[in-house]
Order: structure tokens, then C-alpha cells, then sequence
């Protein structure tokens, strides 16, 4: 059967250029390849078809604040797992590949800034962090952030974890 021989044996497999991680991403709807940055400039939707992609917390954080004006807060406090929960996975495992992961310590960042050069106080889920899943360190961190800003008599900005329709 020659329909399993190649043809020609002067032909040979191209070989994959080797570009740096993450530089260049794939729409998830139309397929179009696009530079990192140009997606970035556009607020992380394609430009081809005004996909919205997934948006990390400090991307958010970029987005929403006055350059230079972030200041996290609460940045130490971690889960644990006092309770030693497993189903397919250790959840203390789960923890630590998603600190790995991320380079977050929980799901939630927490932090005072300038949005429109208003004094704000921002909770920013980050869906990358075991799904934004909230446990009780998100909640303590949320809600040290209302008592944040109750204290410096500003606003509160939350934004929740973006999933996937």
C-alpha cells in the first residue's frame, strides 16, 4: 500500500521556531494568533473578533488604577488546609501548584490605589488561582478591605472572578 510512504524523500518535517512563552496567544473564537502586547493595548479583547479574554488581577489592577498608585495590603495572609480535604487531589497540593502557578498567595488581591485620580480601595479576584475559588482567606481579605475602606472613607472596588460562559 503506498498510501503510508512519502512521496517524496527529499521532503522534511519543518521545524518549530522557538518564541518565549506567552508572547503570542491564540483567540479561543476565531483562532487568530496575537501579539501579547497589541492585546494588551487593546484591553484584552481580540481584534479580529472582540473575544474577551481571561484577565489576571494585576492586569485588572493596570487597567482600572493611575499608573504607579497600586499599593497592596494583606499580601502575607495565606489559606491552609486545616482540615486535610482531598477528592482527586490534596487541597494543600492544590494550594501550592496554584501559588506556583500564579505567584499569588491566595485568590484575591488586595490594595489601595487611585482610580481617576479617586482614592480607592480594590479586591481583585483572579480566576487563575484554583478558579477564584473562595475560601476563608478570600473572605478575610474581602472584608479587611471594606473595613479599609470604611476607615479612609472611600470607595470599595470588587471585581469578581471572570469565567467562561
Amino acid at each position: 500500500m503506498a498510501w503510508f510512504r512519502r512521496a517524496n524523500k527529499g521532503l522534511t518535517p519543518q521545524q518549530k521556531k522557538d518564541l518565549p512563552d506567552g508572547l503570542w496567544l491564540k483567540c479561543e473564537k476565531c483562532g487568530e494568533i496575537i501579539y501579547r502586547r497589541e492585546l494588551e493595548r487593546n484591553q484584552f479583547v481580540c481584534p479580529n473578533c472582540e473575544f474577551h479574554f481571561r484577565i489576571r488581577a494585576h492586569d485588572y489592577i493596570q487597567l482600572l488604577t493611575d499608573e504607579g498608585t497600586f499599593e497592596e495590603f494583606n499580601a502575607h495572609i495565606e489559606s491552609v488546609d486545616p482540615l486535610g480535604f482531598k477528592d482527586s487531589k490534596r487541597y494543600s497540593d492544590r494550594l501550592k501548584d496554584a501559588k506556583k502557578k500564579t505567584g499569588l498567595n491566595e485568590a484575591v488581591v488586595t490594595g489601595t490605589a487611585r482610580v481617576e485620580l479617586i482614592p480607592t480601595v480594590l479586591a481583585v479576584m483572579d480566576f487563575a488561582f484554583i478558579g477564584g475559588s473562595m475560601g476563608s482567606v478570600v473572605g478575610e481579605k474581602v472584608a479587611r478591605a471594606a473595613d479599609k475602606a470604611l476607615e479612609l472613607h472611600v470607595p470599595l472596588v470588587v471585581v469578581p472572578p471572570a469565567e467562561r460562559e
